[in-house]
């Protein structure tokens, strides 16, 4: 079954802080107790969700960090199953 394509998890974030809670980025930044730079960065799509942000924003937010994990968890597994066909592994034979 194919998968389609998921929302980078910078975009589930900018929807939760900046639509949401009507933050802009360096509000959000700074509850968050990370740089502009670093928020900007998972916000643009050039970072993820560290399972570290994940605590913070489920501190901030008050969701679980499984929320956040997850949804990256996600992200990734789609992404790399783009290109799993190019990863060449040889299954290991049946245990004696």
């Amino acid at each position: 079954m194919t998968m389609h394509e998921p929302l980078h998890p910078g975009e589930i974030v900018k929807d939760a802080l900046i639509e949401g809670a009507g933050l802009n980025v360096t509000e959000a930044a700074s509850k968050l107790g990370i740089s502009r730079t670093a928020l900007s960065r998972l916000l643009n799509g050039h970072a993820g969700i560290s399972p570290e942000m994940a605590l913070r924003l489920s501190k901030l937010l008050g969701t679980s960090i499984e929320v956040w994990v997850n949804i990256q968890a996600q992200y990734d597994i789609w992404k790399i199953s783009k290109i799993a066909n190019k990863i060449k592994v040889k299954p290991l034979g049946k245990a004696a």
